[in-house]
């Protein structure tokens, strides 16, 4: 939807919330279900809303938020517990706050869409008004009124300023046509114009104290035709601060996201449900692998605890592979045994590995010394060294010890 620069205003008329356009001649009753354009501000019923101008030091601005129901506090005969406090700081610190009763505030809150966060601004201040100018807008016995006097700028529209200029203030009420006189009588200085909306010129301008007929520019029409002056892209005093500021739209975002929430919110469950059965198997395979492991381990060494049983079999295979001699005890054995095959009536009785030295030491048991030195010439002929350390002789037996090495020395 394309954003027009002039503002879609509703407005609550004898209870039921009224649209109003730019330049309509009738507002269109409307409710918290339809969708309401973009640019669009609640009016807040002046008679409901007060507001009040106040200089501000430059130390007090800085907690204005917290301090404002206090700073207020002289200015109200209610509990300021009971009312709601909405400001507008100017930047030479003229300070414009709203006033309106909590019970009030609620009871329009509860009216609006709750996904809505359009602005509430007081109905008068959606007025277009210049500089020495008032603007009015009779409708039935009242009459919506806005006044500016005595500010800088004259001929600029200052519906809904910004940055307001540094003198003077606008001021606005909804009153009956009858005190219509009165006010303006009270004003000093009384404005330069007065630009009326209405449907009858003659009726309507005899509301206005007849000296000052002079001034008055009647135009025919209402409110929605006063709102074509208005520029949308400004803020005026906005309601909404505090308590009623607006939220983030949830329960919109979850309508418009709630199908793929859903969805993924079963698929999400699915791949779940799916990890943990995949666990599961896992787990038991696990389980299953770490008992095999173990059975194994007890196949290569039945005694002593089973803590690690990959750390531990490495340790212990790590004795027979010396990295510092060079010398792999498996190769090794397989060198001696070969050799001992050969010799027939030889017979080991012990056999010791040295891993720091790579060295295996045999006891033997022979017939005679022969046999011992047969099989040393066995050994070095496969490429060890065989030493002969000890030998003995008893009971026709020899006894011998044999320290055999992976190379040549």
């Amino acid at each position: 939807m394309t954003v027009s620069a002039n503002l879609s205003v509703v407005r609550l008329e004898s209870g039921q919330l009224r649209l109003w356009r730019a330049g309509a001649d009738d507002a269109v009753t409307m409710d918290a279900t339809q969708l309401w354009p973009d640019n669009t501000v609640f009016a807040v019923p002046a008679d409901a809303v007060r507001v009040v101008k106040k200089n501000l030091a430059s130390d007090e601005a800085k907690h204005l938020r917290k301090s404002l129901p206090f700073l207020m506090e002289e200015e109200v005969i209610d509990d300021i517990d009971d009312l709601h406090f909405a400001y507008h700081l100017h930047e030479n610190g003229g300070l414009e706050v709203a006033i309106v009763a909590r019970q009030t505030i609620d009871a329009w809150h509860a009216l609006l869409p709750a996904e809505w966060d359009g602005a509430w601004v007081p109905e008068c201040l959606l007025l277009p008004v210049q500089s020495d100018e008032m603007c009015l807008v009779v409708e039935g016995e009242t009459v919506l009124a806005r006044w500016s006097v005595g500010q800088e700028g004259a001929g600029q529209i200052d519906a809904v300023p910004v940055n307001p200029p540094k003198t003077g203030v606008t001021e606005g009420t909804r009153l009956p046509r009858a005190l219509l006189a009165a006010l303006i009588e009270t004003m000093n200085p009384i404005p330069n114009a007065i630009i009326m909306y209405g449907h009858d010129q003659a009726a309507d301008k005899a509301w206005v104290p007849e000296a000052l007929h002079d001034r008055v520019q009647w135009r025919h029409g209402g409110f929605g035709q006063a709102l074509l002056l208005v520029d949308g892209r400004q803020s005026p005093l906005n309601l909404r601060q505090g308590d009623y500021a607006p939220r983030l739209p949830f329960a919109r975002w979850w309508s418009l996201w709630r199908t793929v929430a859903v969805v993924a919110g079963v698929a999400l469950l699915l791949q779940l449900g799916n990890d943990m059965v995949n666990y599961q198997r896992l787990s038991n395979e696990n389980i299953a692998l770490r008992a095999a492991i173990q059975e194994r381990y007890r196949q290569a060494n039945p005694q002593g605890a089973v803590v690690d049983v990959e750390k531990q079999l490495d340790r212990q295979l790590a004795e027979y592979n010396p990295a510092a001699a060079g010398v792999a005890f498996t190769p090794l054995l397989a060198s001696i045994s070969q050799a001992l095959a050969g010799e027939g009536a030889t017979s080991v009785s012990t056999l010791n590995f040295d891993a720091s030295n790579g060295d295996v030491r045999l006891d033997l048991l022979a017939d005679s010394y022969t046999s011992i030195e047969s099989l040393r010439q066995r050994l070095t002929s496969a490429g060890l060294t065989a030493t002969l350390e000890t030998s003995s002789s008893r009971n026709d037996r020899v006894r011998a010890r044999l320290r055999i090495g992976g190379g040549r020395r």
